[in-house]
């Protein structure tokens, strides 16, 4: 499979097998160990008589959208069953593939009907379809008086009035159709009802409906490669990045990319949707397919449904170490990585002049150390910032921003800080008080008088002036807007390369 196009319609052509894909990079190491097994494993007798079909992808020429299907580490493996859709996705180095071959015995014995060697879907099983709506209108039905007897209470006129003014004017992709377009779009569309915990939409499926909330609210649900494949149950949707209530709408990024669902949206209460089918959508709006999204449009709805959650470049840290644990080889004594294979990098072992226990722990010490200086070092270097900056005490837009830049951190970011936060709180009391601080601030080389250590600590709480110790949100708080603050210096300093003070 070479590109995204080609990956959909591959998709398309089986959807009565399952489709083992593998996503590879020409220049990884353990991609290169995995290849060989891979075909191995494809070519393995005892799947001839089953409807199962391998591919796979590189990453190269396709990082985006390789980053959009959730593929958070090299080599990866997906497992689709057919119309439902993605079942797996975990990373697969060279010591993962006897998990590879478990989850293959796995989805074949659930998902393959033995009698028949066809593929199987029960659609009444919620952990494999989209719920089916419990009510389902189209919309001129709203208007007959026998609409007041049935089980779901009828819209208001002043609410109908309200919606039809929304659909109208307020959703962005329906603006620009003519009066014509958009009336008949109405006439085609469906008013449907889920209950509360219905899976609208799964992520990895086919896309072919956009819905507007009418009532009710949604969660965006986003399952990344971050859970454990051996532990997460098979119908965990993933972690909650969104929700959504009346007016909101979703299932747009399916049909303007054609890409399967980037995320799983479920009911988390009675929920009443204005639907509206791919094929009833006028071709002037991008809704349709026939029409590309600007950059700004596909920027917003990558937002939206969390394509950053799995964003590769923002978390490349923990990423090379979650590599070389994952695939750590050896024996209970020598675990170190095998050069060229459980990690990009060369590997190259220190020479041991002492008993290896001795040697280890002496080394383990001194990283320790390190470490521990670069992390203070680091909040120094935060704290410096936040002494210069000048916020607006009593304003509640500052926590909020703060709260902001916490939630965009990544995992290892939040372990990072946590881990620093209770370096510096010796007392272990849950607060950095402004002796913990100095001492802190001294054991870098940065003195500081207590005047400036307790602006720092004041600066840190813009809720209150007068702040006389640090708590851990507050302190987290901090260090993220310090991060992302040198995160856009950099950038602009980057861009600026005639360092004009200006882009």
């Amino acid at each position: 499979i070479k590109n995204a196009d080609q990956h959909n319609a591959w998709m398309q052509a089986n959807p009565d097998k399952l489709m083992v894909v593998k996503f590879y990079a020409p220049w990884c190491r353990a991609c290169k160990s995995v290849e060989p097994k891979f075909v191995q494993i494809s070519k393995d007798k005892k799947y001839k008589d089953i409807p199962i079909t391998f591919g796979q992808l590189s990453v190269q020429h396709n990082k985006q959208y390789v980053k959009s299907l959730g593929i958070m580490a090299l080599p990866s493996m997906q497992i689709y069953a057919g119309r439902e859709g993605l079942v797996e996705n975990f990373p697969c180095g060279p010591s993962k593939i006897p998990i590879l071959k478990r989850k293959l015995t796995e989805t074949v014995n659930a998902k393959v009907d033995p009698s028949t060697m066809m593929l199987k879907l029960d659609c009444t099983d919620p952990e494999n379809a989209e719920a089916a709506p419990c009510k389902t209108r189209s919309l001129t039905v709203l208007d007959d008086a026998q609409a007041s007897s049935e089980i779901d209470e009828v819209i208001s006129d002043q609410r109908k009035e309200e919606n039809l003014v929304y659909l109208r004017t307020g959703v962005p992709y329906f603006k620009d159709f003519s009066d014509d377009e958009f009336y008949d779009l109405m006439d085609k569309a469906k008013l449907v009802t889920f209950e509360q915990g219905d899976v609208i939409m799964r992520q990895g499926m086919e896309g072919s409906t956009f819905y507007i909330i009418e009532s009710g609210e949604v969660e965006i649900m986003v399952k990344t490669a971050y859970e454990d494949p051996l532990t997460t149950p098979r119908d965990y949707l993933g972690a909650v990045i969104n929700i959504l209530g009346p007016h909101n709408y979703f299932g747009e990024r399916a049909l303007i990319t054609h890409e399967p669902r980037a995320a799983s949206i479920r009911a988390l209460q009675k929920t009443r949707c204005f639907a509206f089918d791919v094929e009833d959508i006028p071709s002037s709006s991008v809704l349709s397919g026939k029409k590309k999204a600007t950059m700004e449009r596909m920027a917003e709805v990558d937002s939206k449904y969390g394509t950053d959650v799995y964003d590769i470049d923002l978390i490349s840290k923990q990423l090379t170490s979650a590599n070389l644990e994952n695939q750590q080889r050896g024996s209970v004594n020598t675990p170190e990585a095998i050069r060229g294979v459980d990690v990009e990098e060369d590997y190259v072992p220190p020479e041991t002049t002492m008993p290896e226990g001795m040697e280890r722990d002496k080394n383990d010490r001194v990283i320790s150390l390190l470490v521990r200086f670069k992390q203070i070092r680091r909040a120094a270097k935060c704290f410096e910032y936040i002494m210069k900056s000048k916020p607006n005490f009593g304003d509640a837009g500052e926590s909020r921003r703060r709260a902001l830049l916490v939630s965009k951190l990544t995992r290892t970011q939040r372990e990072d800080f946590s881990d620093l936060f209770h370096i510096i709180d010796t007392s272990g009391d849950g607060f950095i008080s402004i002796l913990e601080l100095r001492r802190a601030m001294e054991s870098v080389g940065e003195e500081r008088s207590d005047a400036e250590v307790f602006e720092m600590i004041n600066n840190a709480n813009p809720d209150i002036n007068g702040n006389t110790e640090i708590s851990k949100k507050e302190f987290m708080g901090v260090m993220a807007e310090a991060e992302f603050h040198d995160l856009f210096l950099d950038t602009f300093e980057m861009l600026d390369v005639n360092n004009t003070g200006f882009v």
